[in-house]
């Protein structure tokens, strides 16, 4: 197990230890050795800073809708897969073709589609009678649209979670359950659901992790704008490591932002695993 140890060591343990000291620190690299020992002097600028908190409730936003729509998707789809029919097999790979793809070529690939001069979105709303929408670069639009840019890209991996969870429910539960006369919803409602909630409380909670870390995407579309509408606690964790070199700011930023995901993952799986024992 030694080599394992190491290896967990040298590129898990050690960096993350690091970062957390370096959080402490007034340090930036436009003056490398103007190391300082800050305290909280970081957080404490953090905690009071407008665009902080501004980072905050949009990453909240992009994550609650995003994650939402691809759980009811997800499961829909899975539903709509779980018994067999002519062409299943097809449909199913090119379901997956979104996950497959790197988020930076997704990133890409949805900017030429939206752009407001040749895109193709644009061409298809000009058709159908509308005026073109720089759905990026406008107010209002440019979030909704990254949100279901996420939902294209992702709903294949919960619909996969939601799928082999159907597939192992027994048989003769719902038989049994079909026999009682019980109708499609109830018997939904009444037994499907309740032996999900495992899987839904995974496919979630990874699916909450990945999206609040969400970075190609905006650098690839938005760069967090227009006007600061897209700037997540990635974007600002970029902005102020890589553009402003500010590394201790960064690191301090870096931890917020942990503890944010730690909370409101664990908020989350403690509801639902309260849920399952009341059941």
């Amino acid at each position: 197990m030694l080599p394992g140890l190491l290896f967990l060591v040298g590129f898990a343990i050690y960096p993350t230890v690091y970062s957390l000291i370096t959080s402490f620190y007034r340090w930036n690299l436009n003056n490398p050795l103007g190391k300082q020992w800050g305290g909280w002097h970081n957080y404490d600028i953090l905690l009071k800073d407008p665009a902080f908190w501004h980072s905050v409730w949009v990453t909240v936003r992009y994550v609650a809708l995003s994650v939402v729509i691809q759980l009811g998707l997800g499961l829909g789809l899975a539903l709509l897969f779980f018994r067999r029919f002519p062409g299943d097999r097809i449909l199913r790979a090119m379901l997956m073709l979104p996950m497959v793809v790197a988020p930076v070529v997704v990133g890409l690939l949805w900017r030429f589609m939206l752009n407001a001069q040749f895109g193709i979105v644009n061409y298809v709303v000009e058709q159908l009678g509308f005026t073109r929408i720089d759905f990026l670069g406008e107010p209002g639009w440019a979030l909704p649209t990254l949100i279901l840019i996420d939902v294209w890209q992702w709903t294949p991996f919960v619909f996969l979670i939601m799928l082999a969870a159907l597939q192992g429910i027994p048989e003769d539960i719902l038989e049994a359950a079909r026999v009682d006369g019980a109708k499609p919803w109830r018997i939904f409602w009444d037994h499907i659901l309740p032996l999900l909630r495992y899987p839904i409380a995974v496919a979630v909670a990874l699916r909450l992790i990945d999206a609040f870390r969400v970075y190609d995407l905006i650098y690839m579309t938005t760069r967090g704008g227009p006007l600061d509408e897209t700037e997540t606690l990635s974007w600002q964790i970029y902005d102020a490591g890589f553009r402003s070199f500010d590394i201790g700011y960064a690191a301090a930023f870096s931890w917020l932002m942990l503890i944010l995901v730690v909370v409101v993952t664990t908020v989350f799986l403690r509801l639902m695993l309260r849920k399952e024992d009341l059941s």
